[in-house]
Order: C-alpha cells, then structure tokens, then sequence
C-alpha cells in the first residue's frame, strides 16, 4: 500500500533549508532576562533546534503556556512531541519557548500590576526572542498553544493579539468566564479578587477572551487558525467552539477519550496539530516568496 504523505513541497524546502547542515546538538536551556517595560526578572525556557543558525533562514517559533499550579518548568511537557514532530517531518525544526505563567495567573496582567504574564509574554519575551534569535518574526511563522490554563492563556492572547500569531493550538483548556473567576474550588481561593480586585469591567476589557474574540472577529477570520483537543473539560470548550462558531470564525473540535491529560491528547491527536502548524509555515513561506517576486518585479 502506498504511503501518503501530507508535507508540501514548501514545507519540503523549509525542512531542507533548514537542516541541511553540519550536526550540532539542539540545545534545552533556561533564560531569565529583565524586562524593559516590567523592570521584573522574567525566567522561561528556550529550545533551538539542531543545527541552529544564528543567520540566514530564520526559524519559526512555537509559544507553549503551563497548566494551573505549574512554572515554565511544567511547559517541557509539550518538548518530546515537538521533537519528534520535527524529527518526523511533520514539523520544520523550530525554536520553542516555554514561559512562566506562574500557578495562577490565568496569563493575565493583574489590577494592581504585581502579576504581569500577559506583559512578559507579549511585550518582553516575544521582542526579545525575535531580538535575540534567527526568527521569522511575523504572524505566519508564530504559534501559541497551552494546556488547561494554558489553553486558556494561548485562546486569549490569540484572540486579543491576532496580528501577533496564526495558530492557536487548545489542549483541553479551561475556558472560564467571569462566574468561573469569582468561585473558590477546594484547592484555590477565587481569582477574581486576587488578579482583578473583583473588577468585571476590568476583567472583560483586558482578559476576557469571550469579549476579545468579539471585538476583533474581522481581524481573526481567516487569519487566525484554531484547534481544540478536548478531554476532561469539553463542556467549556464547547461553549467557546460556539461562541466563535457564532462570530464566523472557524474551529478544528477534536474529542478525545483522553481525561485531563496532556500526554494522552497528544497521542491520541497531536498529530493533527502539527500537521497544521507544519501546513502554516508552509503557506507563509509561499506568501512570502510570492511577495518577494512582486516586489522584484515592481523594482525593475
């Protein structure tokens, strides 16, 4: 039987430009930089890939947030399916980065200012990898995917920056609104007190990716690509497959026998997420390349 292969003669090329080089080792390590606009020590860890070069090609860039009650540490979990999605070919080889979201922090910026995740994330990781590193620094070649509070933090900062990246990657997300936010679970005090001083208007015109995604639904259709694989928590997460489904904007729902498992969601469908991120960088890099030949051609 003959084997299908869904890699794409751009995605081919990107693969081969960016390996075709002596070997050199990927390299896993910890960063702490201080924030320009924070002034606060920002810590996360970085993966490049082998065979990095610091010129030339430039790589894309897959952001990947923690669940509750985790630290950029707990972000490596997402590290052994990327490795083998590049080592697959599924995936170019990319840099990866794993922030700190803190055990709480719902990837927000606090009312008072003391929790600022969303600003380190943003406004200080995002400009200093791309600063820092051989990137494709534009939307195409950028990516954001979280896990339980992540899901919820990636689903957020995608709909709130749509020009900042073009797929949007949920794992079972806990996708709260504002009730979610002012009710104490057995193990955690409320966080609408803590991170919003009990503020809904704050809350919904900074963190709320039910009203973001409201208020730039034509920036995100068509731009912007989502995915949502679903374990444990479906019946937020199709609540917000709808909300979205009701503003036009397309969502791949994938149910899964998997319960609040990371692991397991990547086995059972993290292919599926890969092959789209894979199918992304392509279609940027054809855009791209069809850019550059009109702007060749305008030059003459």
């Amino acid at each position: 039987m003959t084997k299908i292969s869904y890699i794409t003669l751009p995605m081919i090329l990107l693969v081969f430009v960016l390996s075709a080089l002596k070997p050199v080792q990927g390299e896993f390590k910890t960063t702490t930089i201080t924030g320009k606009l924070s002034g606060k020590k920002i810590t996360f860890d970085i993966y490049l890939p082998e065979n990095y070069r610091k010129k030339g090609f430039g790589y894309p860039v897959i952001y990947s947030l923690h669940g509750r009650g985790g630290f950029y540490k707990n972000g490596g979990a997402f590290h052994p399916p990327i490795k083998k999605a590049i080592a697959d070919g599924v995936l170019p080889p990319v840099i990866a980065v794993y922030p700190d979201g803190t055990k709480n922090s719902w990837y927000a910026d606090s009312k008072d200012r003391t929790i600022l995740i969303e600003t380190h994330i943003i406004r200080e990781i995002i400009p200093w990898i791309d600063t820092n590193y051989n990137t494709k620094p534009s939307r195409g070649f950028r990516v954001i995917q979280g896990f339980s509070m992540g899901g919820y933090g990636a689903s957020l900062l995608a709909v709130k920056f749509p020009e900042l990246f073009s797929v949007c990657i949920n794992y079972d997300g806990g996708m709260w609104n504002w009730e979610d936010m002012t009710s104490k679970s057995r193990k955690w005090q409320p966080v609408a007190p803590v991170l919003f001083d009990n503020d809904k208007i704050y809350y919904e015109s900074n963190s709320s990716p039910w009203k973001f995604a409201n208020l730039n639904k034509d920036k995100i259709k068509g731009q912007l690509q989502f995915r949502t694989l679903v374990g444990s928590l479906g019946l937020r997460l199709q609540k917000w497959r709808n909300h979205l489904t009701s503003l036009e904007i397309e969502m791949d729902y994938v149910d899964t026998e998997c319960k609040h498992d990371l692991k397991c969601l990547h086995e059972k469908a993290g292919d599926g997420s890969f092959r789209l991120m894979g199918e992304q960088f392509a279609k940027a890099l054809t855009s791209e390349a069809k850019t550059g030949e009109e702007l060749k051609v305008e030059g003459k």
